[in-house]
């Protein structure tokens, strides 16, 4: 039986941000504190940091910060540093890059980033009320489309569960049309609310997403770190007896000591690429000692850590070409109306 490969960000592994706490997007989910999480690298900073974490034996750094008005990432200025500092010390990259299109950025891009975490949804309310994208839901396949045309790694994001969609349906669409895009992984994210965790009766629902979601993607299955304390409770056990997943980011503490003989884990963000992988394995006394008691602390801490920075401590993102569905200087805008809840 392979073990499932399970992921937190320990020492190898971390998440700047290119813009600070500043984002011009204010997302009404978010309104930047999910970047202010993040180690702030704008401007001139930014190879002194890279310089500084390589020196402290880290491997690989998630680029984030926070979006133009036109929901990108403002990466351009930063692509030369990056892929400087990516020479001289060997640092794995991934990168929300939001909804660029721009040829000329991606191409470059694709020569800095191993992946792109990428948020995709097919949900209009998603796109217009929350996200407040020009272009509307239209505009996430264009930006998917590009960035695989212009030869990125892409690792799609998607909801298992959101309160203002239609659970069942919109995941297994979603899945349709990134099988139809030739994508081969999927990592799947529960939504946390303002209240910082959903009820248990929604929780309880989660599995039997979880198992349409594994009947239906043929492709690599990720378990990503947006998940609520809830979910994790509910959710966490059950992926992992019942292999619903290929990898789990932050499993709960419960699920790692009972289940630790069939994990496998690394220091790393989840989506890392499977080359990539042996750079972050974590040895199996590490491995032992994460899930003994004298280790409880820590992991619940990190754990809590996860669940505030939600999907890597930034924006829920956010392969190959296969088909694998079974059958088929801004100014801060106002924050704008929290999300509804939906009576589903």
């Amino acid at each position: 039986m392979a073990r499932i490969k399970a992921f937190r960000m320990k020492r190898r592994f971390t998440v700047i941000s290119l813009t600070g706490g500043y984002c011009e997007l204010n997302c009404s989910h978010c309104s930047a504190r999910y970047i202010r999480s993040m180690l702030p690298a704008p401007g001139p900073r930014l190879p002194r940091l890279l310089e500084a974490l390589a020196r402290r034996g880290v491997r690989g750094v998630l680029v984030s910060g926070g979006w133009t008005r036109d929901a990108v990432l403002p990466v351009e200025e930063h692509l030369e540093a990056l892929l400087e500092a990516k020479k001289r010390h060997g640092l794995v990259y991934n990168v929300h890059l939001g909804l660029e299109t721009r040829r000329h950025i991606l191409e470059r891009a694709a020569q800095v980033f191993d992946l792109v975490d990428y948020e995709y949804t097919e949900n209009k309310w998603m796109a217009n009320t929350v996200r407040r994208v020009p272009g509307g839901v239209e505009r996430y396949r264009e930006a998917l489309e590009t960035m695989l045309d212009a030869g990125l790694h892409v690792v799609p994001h998607i909801f298992l569960w959101h309160p203002n969609r239609d659970p069942l349906r919109e995941l297994v669409n979603e899945m349709k049309t990134l099988a139809d895009l030739g994508l081969e992984e999927v990592n799947l994210l529960v939504y946390i609310p303002p209240s910082g965790d959903i009820d248990r009766a929604t929780a309880e629902k989660l599995p039997h997403l979880l198992r349409t979601a594994r009947t239906t993607w043929l492709g690599r299955l990720y378990l990503g770190c947006m998940r609520p304390p809830t979910a994790r409770k509910t959710l966490d056990e059950i992926a992992i007896e019942e292999q619903l997943v290929d990898r789990i980011a932050n499993p709960s503490l419960k699920a790692a000591r009972k289940h630790g003989d069939r994990l496998e884990f690394y220091d790393a963000c989840c989506s890392v690429p499977e080359n990539l992988l042996p750079l972050f394995r974590e040895d199996d006394s590490n491995t032992r000692a994460a899930t003994g008691s004298s280790a409880v602390g820590q992991l619940r801490s990190r754990n809590r850590e996860a669940g505030r920075a939600s999907s890597c401590g930034g924006h829920s993102v956010m392969g190959g070409r296969g088909g694998m569905v079974a059958g088929r200087g801004f100014e801060p805008r106002s924050r704008g109306p929290e999300p509804r809840i939906l009576d589903r």
